[in-house]
């Protein structure tokens, strides 16, 4: 069945509907010194929008020099046999266990780029390898929506948007990490990366899938690596 445009006032039903947006841990560096101050997140221009974008520039310039953000640019391959939990995650999503188990294994590479517009904005060239093709995704910091059109393993059946904010956090023994909190028509999820020493990016994941009800359920952890490919061809995109 064709759909329309998704119109503003079906965004705030549809958002409505998925329930409480992920809550933003925002804070602001806007010198060097090491104590952030607090910014308060409801004080936020509108989601997405480049004002809103802009509010985390001065803290992306602070963020990128203590977490070498532009070590993330380059073409990484995931390194199957080494990570765990992705089978659950995706039979979490409603794959089934026999498809979890192949794609968790399937060749999946990541080209990432600085997109130069915003300080702390990446470009993520994707080819999961299912045959279809690479997809690409602008990661700006702050508040912003990703819409899709439908039929998707990991957002749901009906076309839509999903709700993001993206944090550079400081999780202590860790470091800092490229933080992404995501709601979803059929839940709630986060996205940790971090490298271990240049040639290693841990991708860490969990989900909780939205019940019937509108609870939460039991929350689905996994850990994918990485491995930086020293020499690569990009990938090709349409402009």
């Amino acid at each position: 069945e064709a759909r329309g445009p998704i119109t503003p006032r079906a965004k705030r039903r549809r958002r409505e509907h998925i329930g409480p947006r992920a809550s933003p841990r925002v804070r602001m560096f806007c010198s060097s010194v090491s104590s952030p101050s607090a910014v308060s997140a409801l004080a936020s221009p509108r989601p997405g929008s480049r004002a809103s974008r802009a509010a985390h520039r001065c803290r992306a310039v602070a963020m990128a020099g203590a977490s070498s953000s532009a070590s993330f640019v380059g073409m990484w391959r995931r390194e199957g046999e080494k990570s765990f939990g992705s089978v659950e995650y995706l039979q979490a999503h409603g794959l089934t266990p026999e498809k979890a188990a192949a794609r968790a294994v399937a060749p999946y590479q990541q080209e990432w780029r600085e997109t130069g517009l915003e300080d702390g904005e990446f470009l993520v060239i994707t080819d999961p390898g299912t045959g279809r093709g690479v997809r690409k995704l602008v990661y700006p910091l702050g508040e912003w929506e990703e819409p899709f059109e439908g039929n998707s393993e990991l957002f749901g059946q009906d076309a839509g948007y999903v709700f993001r904010n993206t944090t550079w956090e400081d999780v202590g023994d860790v470091g800092y990490v490229h933080l992404t909190e995501s709601v979803t028509p059929l839940g709630w999820e986060t996205t940790q990366r971090r490298l271990e020493g240049d040639d290693t990016m841990i991708v860490e994941r969990t989900y909780t899938p939205k019940l019937k009800d509108g609870s939460a359920g039991t929350k689905i952890a996994s850990k994918e690596v990485f491995k930086r490919m020293a020499v690569f061809k990009p990938f090709e995109t349409a402009s």
